[in-house]
Order: C-alpha cells, then structure tokens, then sequence
C-alpha cells in the first residue's frame, strides 16, 4: 500500500528539493490542512497557489513540475525493497521522529531519518562520544572505558561509527552490555559490520541513523553533516581528541566543528583534560576555552549530568500520536543555563578509569 511514508520518500527522491525546500513545503501543507498524501493529488496550478517560493531564492533548485515526473515504478520498488530489508523510514510528521532534531535543527533536520536496529534507541536522546579517528592504543583504551562507564550508568553511548574514537565507543558500549546508536556519514546500503563489533550483541543493542539516501557513499561534506545530527541527538558530547578547528592546510576538524556546534545548539559538551593525551591537543583546550567542560574520567560526566538533572532517558515504544512542528516545540523552549567548568582535585590528571 502507498502510505504516508511512501509519500515522503517520493518527496525525497523529487529532484532539487533538499531539507530547507521540503520543511517549507511540509509546513505549508499544514497552514492549508493538508498532509503530505495530498501534495501528488494536486494539479500544477494549485501546488504553484500552496508553494509559491519554490523556484524562487533559496528554494530556486526545486521546480514543482518535477513532482509530476517522477518515476513512480522505480521508486516504489525501491521503497518497498528497503522494507523488506527492515530499514525503517521515519518522516517530520512521524511521532518516532526525535524532538531533540526538531528543537535544534529547525528547518536543517534531516526530512528523514533511514535506521536499521533497535528503532527505541531513536528516542534515546544518548550521550555522543566524538574524537579523532588515529588515536593511539591509550586513546583508544580510555574512549572504551568511558562508553562503558556511560552505558553501565543506562545512557545509550552515541558516536559516528569511523574508525578510532568512534569505534572505540560503540564497542566499549556494547562490552559494557549496553547500548549504542550509529550514525552514518552514508546509506544505509553501504553499511558492514565490523569486525570488532560482530561477536557482540549487536543486533538486539543498536541502531543504524542515516540522513542519507540509500546509495550515498561517504563523503567528506557527508561526514560534517553527519556531525550535526550527531549533536542534535544528544544531551551531552564527550570530545575525547580533537585537532585545531583548521589543520596548517586549512582542512576543518571534524571533531571540533561537533564541539562548536554542540555549543551552539546549548548542548553540554565534555571535553578530555588537554594533558591527559599526549601530544597536548590544541582542539581540547579551544574548545574549553569556548565552553566545555573540561573532564577527566567517565565518573566526572556521570556525576556532572546526575547533578544537573540529565539523567539518561528510558528507552521505550513512543506512544503513536501526532508531534508538534519544528518551530512550535523550539517557542515552548526555555532558555538553557550556562556551563561550568569541572575543577580538577589538586590539579591532577590522573585517570580513575
């Protein structure tokens, strides 16, 4: 049957309509009370009446004439294709759809989100652990013991499934008999186990998030969008290494770029003492000095969020009702209050792990 997610993945696949030009559609249609299984019933006269601005200025790539010359066999096949391979498609107007994106992405959220897993950790809202994919062997050692800290404390560990740190925290998660949910910088037809994580229990303590279409492959702009939704999903970000926010060729730190982006988006951000990791990380002690929370141990984050009242939240089957729009649930907000800095005891660095 053509349901509504189906209508939404058509919406997808309609050339030059990105997230901008979608969520202005999506909330025209509602100032019309209208739902997505309208738009394709409407003749080109009346989506030029709903839509006016697509074609014009920032939604100049869309033209509403492509909604009428999609190829429907083909892209029906390939919705139910990625049905049949359980990839669940959740859309704006789907209650599985997590709150946190809506609030701080606004009109960049992703229109929709392709998981393959556990879908409850979607909701989950975890702590997302981030860092520099050549960390050494203690890095590495001190990342999973952190994500195992976290995960033995009920928190969903969150990271962006790249070799390194982020490996290094999905897999220290699941040892911990926790939970973690990965996401992807590409589609989800792209996605291997790796090796380290396929003797775990995996498929019963994970999801897979991608923002992606299905075919996409990994690129480097994939990767520093990924990190904003990587922030958006979280209560808190743990910077375990991060480089300077540019490198001597003028390359942008991915790791940095979701520590500043966090911050942007009032989201605490945890970042690693700058001596605890050697050589000291110039990325570490920038983004200190912009807000986070400088930690050394996984106890400092448990007792930091428990103190602050951001306790880990349940993972359970959202209730099937209709949420808010994007702009309705961020006037409800109320201003978050400032960070402070955890001091360390006499100044030490020393581990606790």
């Amino acid at each position: 049957m053509k349901n509504t997610e189906y209508n939404w993945f058509k919406l997808f696949n309609a050339s030059g309509f990105g997230a901008k030009s979608i969520h202005y559609i999506f909330h025209n249609l509602q100032t019309h009370h209208l739902t997505i299984n309208d738009l394709f019933q409407l003749d080109v006269s009346q989506l030029q009446n709903y839509f006016p601005e697509i074609g014009r200025g920032k939604y100049s790539r869309g033209s509403l004439s492509s909604l009428k010359q999609l190829d429907e066999i083909k892209i029906y096949n390939f919705f139910q294709k990625l049905k049949e391979e359980k990839v669940h498609i959740v859309v704006l107007d789907d209650e599985r759809y997590p709150k946190s994106v809506l609030q701080n992405m606004l009109d960049n959220a992703p229109p929709i989100l392709f998981c393959k897993g556990y879908l409850p950790l979607l909701n989950s809202q975890g702590i997302s652990i981030v860092g520099s994919r050549d960390v050494d062997e203690f890095g590495v050692m001190l990342t999973k013991s952190i994500a195992s800290k976290l995960a033995e404390n009920g928190y969903n560990v969150t990271s962006g499934y790249a070799k390194g740190v982020d490996t290094s925290a999905h897999l220290g998660a699941l040892e911990a008999g926790g939970t973690t949910t990965m996401i992807l910088s590409f589609g989800v037809n792209h996605i291997s186990i790796k090796r380290e994580i396929k003797d775990l229990d995996w498929e019963r303590n994970s999801l897979f998030v991608t923002q992606f279409a299905p075919y996409d492959k990994f690129s480097g702009q994939n990767a520093m969008m990924r990190n904003k939704l990587v922030c958006a999903m979280s209560q808190a970000i743990v910077v375990i290494a991060s480089g300077p926010e540019r490198d001597t060729e003028g390359r942008i730190s991915g790791t940095y770029d979701a520590g500043k982006s966090a911050l942007k988006m009032n989201i605490p951000v945890f970042v690693l003492s700058p001596q605890i990791l050697k050589p000291t990380l110039q990325g570490n002690i920038d983004l200190i000095k912009l807000g986070g929370i400088e930690f050394s141990n996984g106890n400092d984050i448990v007792n930091y969020l428990s103190e602050h009242k951001r306790e880990p939240i349940l993972v359970q089957e959202p209730k099937e009702t209709y949420h808010k729009t994007a702009s309705k649930i961020k006037e409800g907000n109320t201003t978050k209050s400032k960070k402070k800095t955890i001091s360390k005891t006499d100044g030490q660095t020393s581990l606790n792990l």
